[in-house]
């Protein structure tokens, strides 16, 4: 029973921080899992992943009903991406699960740095939608789509950065498209899940009673806050959550890999509250009013 407490907590953290940064929450709840709970490591990979789409939906819905999900983007992403959810799921019948758990790692602390590297990105708005838009959104979704299925998530870590530095969309443009891309790419990839024997559905029905209402919240939060903070805020978090789940891979201590975790959400939430004073610190401005 208390390991159904657990659970619960976990979703409604992963649900918070998916509506705000626009993530379905897999890629968090994977390295989570395992830091807190003694799950087999295919478990631990693939049973988050059903609970991505009502996660990611409950999260979209806010972006939604204000214009900010790019149809365009959507529609060719998942073109691209839908069959390759579906090869990258049955990959992982070959392919070494620590190799999975060191690459889930690994690309959270890149994407993270990459953020954080290049401010506030993203193309001139007035850019018009072209054909090589279209091949760069396919090209996306099949990338993503691939290392989705491998990986079990949705994609969320890969497909906001890779809005906003090949397609121009803004921070809250990628993170309203990106949910719902999230959403259809975890249907096929639970399916192929479901079959290979990877899903505990207990942990499932946990996870989603606490992430639903949680993911909404964050959103809310999200529009509020304005991109170039939560921008900030999405990097830093990465990094240091990306170093906590590598930790923990090499055979540090719990209580290091813990207090890393822990701290990833605590310095996400600082750069969402600090946000202005960050920037104004990092370009050099005072920060007095």
């Amino acid at each position: 029973m208390s390991a159904v407490w657990g659970y619960l907590a976990v979703g409604a953290l992963i649900g918070f921080l998916s509506g705000l940064f626009g993530v379905g929450g897999s890629g968090l709840s994977t390295p989570t899992l395992k830091l807190l709970f003694p799950l087999p490591d295919l478990v631990a990979l693939a049973s988050p992943l059903p609970v991505t789409i009502p996660t990611a939906l409950a999260g979209a819905y806010s972006y939604w009903r204000r214009g900010l999900v790019r149809r365009d983007v959507l529609l060719w992403t998942t073109v691209g991406g839908l069959p390759g959810v579906i090869l990258g799921a049955l990959g992982t019948r070959v392919i070494a699960v620590s190799w999975l758990m060191g690459l889930t790692g690994l690309f959270v602390v890149v994407i993270g740095l990459r953020l954080l590297k290049r401010g506030e990105l993203g193309a001139p708005p007035a850019s018009a939608w072209s054909g090589r838009k279209t091949v760069i959104a396919l090209g996306i979704g099949v990338v993503v789509g691939v290392l989705s299925g491998l990986l079990a998530n949705g994609g969320g870590f890969l497909l906001v950065p890779a809005f906003i530095l090949l397609l121009g969309l803004t921070m809250t443009e990628a993170a309203a498209t990106s949910l719902v891309c999230v959403a259809l790419f975890a249907v096929p990839g639970t399916l192929v899940h479901w079959w290979l024997g990877h899903i505990d559905w207990v942990l499932v029905a946990a996870l989603s009673v606490g992430v639903m209402p949680a993911s909404y919240l964050g959103s809310r939060v999200g529009l509020a806050v304005g991109g170039p903070r939560l921008q900030t805020a999405f990097g830093l978090f990465l990094v240091v959550f990306g170093v906590a789940f590598a930790l923990s891979q090499l055979g540090a201590p719990t209580w290091a890999s813990d207090a890393a975790l822990f701290a990833s959400v605590a310095i996400g939430v600082a750069a969402v509250v600090f946000g202005d004073a960050i920037a104004r610190l990092r370009s050099g401005a005072p920060t007095s009013p």
